[in-house]
């Protein structure tokens, strides 16, 4: 199935590397995979065929499973893999080529099946590829993960859904459907719209830039002279209908407000910084040290604020679209149930949001400090009732050990968001059935508060790094949830303002505790 098509031999020179290592998928067909002579073919194999030979290097393909073939390149046994979509998680290991090709992930079930739509996936068992993009992109976001079986290939998943096992396929439609034809199944379909779009770029390790320039320029030749259109018609690749103008101009209009919440943040955070900067310049030379801790501060702002309110907005956005869908059907506890869920993404968005408003107010002196007399009962039962849903989803008992008559001098605000923090960081990392348990007690010079979980633990290494900034330590919960890690600075600064200590006892699998310290004001 070779296109007769060539790509003219480039004027530029070859690779220092003689020989490029090719990982990909054996069982992606039509992008790639292994014939029955164990020779790679594909759409994807043909096009960096083409570029080896313009660019004058040599290619030898490793074709495995996905998940084996993502960790080849990891450790360096390959230099590139072919049909590779983008995440954030690859990112941060891996370069990117600019797009080659695309293709849309589809919901595959049986024809007599009651799914019908996104909305119909909750509590039913899916079947994905492992270490497939729609994990991270679709799986866990719309929290399906719980109920997901990987397997090595996605035909496999394709033949084991047509023989009775699971209920949904999440797979790219040319690939499903070109399994659905060789293998003539009759009882399976698509449904619905297509869930997501894929983009199919090339990966190469970290760093390689030259590799990554000469694959960016052969991917834009072979597009100029018509090549790639060439060589996608000669392999069979099936074409999903696309989604409708409507819907897309719906989803326009809802992705309008992370955009413009981001907006608020950075005009926000620009003239705070603006200020500060204009108050310090007589003294700059003394503050050097200072400002560059001050851009240290803005990067990891900007970091959270691109990475950690993606994965919620996704979530609300998607819920969103499904409620939007519902007016039709009329079904209200399908509604109910959707509209609990975008409560749910909205106020762990807001609660984000809230950490990173406090934290930059913090940095720039924004935040005042009122500290006074407050009965210590009245802040934790105040926390145990805002928290109490959170615990309830996971059966999570919260529980008090506090003398009624416990007398603790601080800021109302800041001690709330300390206890919210450490309390909600609890419920997150403590399993179904599991207990929090918030202590305290006093001695002549000072007030102890303990927050205790029977949770997953903190690692030794990781226990050394909770409060520093530039350290990015950050960790699932035990349901997948996601944080920045900011919460914890933030507990750290605020318990600094108020001249206390934090400190951290954990077990791996046991739990942790939490201790704060605050000491009575000098009368």
């Amino acid at each position: 199935m070779k296109s007769n098509t060539t790509l003219a031999a480039t004027q530029k020179g070859p690779l220092q590397k003689e020989t490029i290592i090719v990982g990909g998928d054996y069982d992606y067909k039509p992008y790639t995979y292994l014939d029955n002579n164990g020779e790679a073919r594909g759409l994807d194999v043909e096009i960096i065929k083409q570029i080896a030979k313009a660019y004058g290097f040599k290619v030898e393909f490793r074709f495995t499973e996905w998940e084996e073939a993502l960790n080849n390149l990891k450790t360096g046994k390959v230099d590139l893999l072919l049909a590779t979509l983008y995440t954030d998680v690859r990112d941060s290991i891996f370069d990117f080529t600019i797009p080659y090709n695309e293709d849309h992930y589809d919901i595959i079930v049986r024809k007599n099946s009651p799914i019908e739509e996104i909305g119909d996936l909750a509590n039913k068992q899916i079947i994905s590829l492992k270490g497939d993009a729609s994990i991270s992109r679709f799986i866990e976001p719309m929290a399906l993960y719980k109920n997901t079986t990987e397997v090595g290939s996605l035909p496999k998943a394709i033949r084991l859904l047509s023989e009775g096992n699971g209920d949904a396929v999440l797979a790219p439609y040319s690939i499903a459907m070109q399994t659905i034809d060789d293998t003539n199944i009759k009882n399976l379909k698509p449904i619905g719209y297509s869930i997501m779009p894929i983009l199919y770029r090339f990966a190469v390790k970290n760093g390689d830039t030259e590799l990554l320039s000469v694959l960016n320029d052969g991917i834009d030749e072979l597009k100029a002279t018509g090549i790639k259109e060439k060589l996608q018609n000669d392999w069979k690749i099936y074409q999903r209908k696309q989604i409708s103008v409507i819907r897309v101009l719906r989803y326009i209009g809802i992705g309008l407000i992370p955009i413009i919440i981001l907006i608020i943040i950075l005009v926000i955070w620009t003239r705070m910084l603006r200020k500060r900067v204009a108050e310090k310049t007589k003294s700059l030379q003394e503050k050097t040290d200072s400002l560059e801790a001050m851009v240290k501060t803005k990067d990891k702002l900007f970091s959270i604020i691109a990475h950690d309110l993606k994965a919620p907005f996704n979530s609300i956005l998607g819920l969103s679209d499904l409620l939007q869908e519902d007016d039709d059907s009329n079904d209200i506890e399908h509604s109910k149930y959707l509209a609990k869920h975008i409560h749910t993404s909205a106020k762990n968005t807001l609660n984000l949001l809230e950490n990173l408003l406090s934290w930059a107010k913090m940095q720039t002196g924004q935040m005042n400090f009122n500290p006074e007399t407050l009965l210590l009962q009245d802040i934790t039962n105040n926390v145990a009732d805002i928290l109490s849903a959170s615990a309830k989803i996971k059966n999570i008992s919260i529980e008090q050990s506090i003398n009624n008559d416990i007398q603790i001098f601080a800021d109302r605000n800041m001690l709330k968001s300390i206890l919210y923090n450490l309390v909600s960081n609890a419920i997150k990392f403590t399993p179904q059935n599991g207990t929090v348990n918030i202590n305290a007690g006093q001695t002549n010079t000072s007030t102890q508060i303990k927050i205790t979980d029977n949770g997953v633990g903190i690692s030794p290494k990781n226990q050394q790094n909770l409060f520093s900034l530039s350290s990015g330590t950050t960790s699932r919960g035990t349901e997948k949830e996601k944080g920045s890690g900011l919460g914890l600075i933030l507990c750290k600064e605020f318990i600094d303002q108020h001249k206390g200590q934090i400190h951290v006892e954990s077990e791996e699998n046991i739990g942790t505790t939490f201790t704060i310290v605050l000491p009575f004001p000098k009368s």
